[in-house]
């Protein structure tokens, strides 16, 4: 995916209505912010994961065109909530909104990049699990789009 000329000038008046010093640089703390502006809906976990790895540098800085780098991965690696609402039907065994929390645990640990069990038990707090065992999947990918 690349960026128009229209795209790109919008990220950068957006990047640069961060970048308070104009050096530049913005702070990684402010990454949900402009992806979400921009048309991204990174998770949480998405967040905290990109933000975790962006701090090794030690400045808690992001450049422009590394900005980008990470836009452009995330827009292309983005699923619709239609998707997302679309493979969990697959899941539907009662056809009633609804899936088993085992079911999602296995469907998270058989993605081509699995997730660890850390990974997994954190998505399943975010899940809202019922009595049943049951998450609403509606309200999840909700969640997982950073919509509620």
């Amino acid at each position: 995916m690349n960026f128009d000329d229209d795209k790109l000038k919008e990220c950068k008046i957006v990047f640069d209505m961060f970048d308070k010093d104009k050096d530049g640089l913005i702070s990684i703390n402010k990454l949900g912010d402009i992806m979400r502006i921009l048309g991204a809906a990174p998770s949480k976990i998405e967040l905290d994961n990109l933000i975790y790895n962006l701090e090794s540098n030690n400045n808690n800085l992001i450049s422009f065109d590394n900005f980008l780098i990470l836009l452009k991965n995330k827009l292309e690696n983005q699923y619709t909530e239609e998707d997302i609402i679309n493979e969990f039907r697959k899941l539907d065994k009662k056809n009633n909104g609804k899936i088993n929390e085992n079911d999602l645990r296995n469907l998270m640990s058989k993605y081509e990049n699995p997730l660890s069990n850390e990974e997994i038990e954190e998505i399943i707090k975010e899940a809202n699990v019922d009595s049943n065992n049951e998450i609403d999947y509606i309200n999840f990918t909700k969640i997982l789009l950073g919509e509620i």
